[in-house]
């Protein structure tokens, strides 16, 4: 294995990661955010 395509490998993954873990993290702040509005009362509109 050449070492500059070990290394382009390992970069390509690391940011793979990094996309999935923002989309899970943005997926589970959604939910709560959902959650946590229908806890509140309804707002009252002006």
């Amino acid at each position: 294995m050449n070492p500059e395509i070990d290394a382009a490998l390992k970069i390509m993954g690391l940011g793979l990661g990094g996309v999935f873990t923002v989309l899970i993290l943005f997926y589970f702040v959604t939910r709560l955010l959902i959650v946590i509005a229908r806890k509140l009362p309804p707002m009252e509109e002006k």
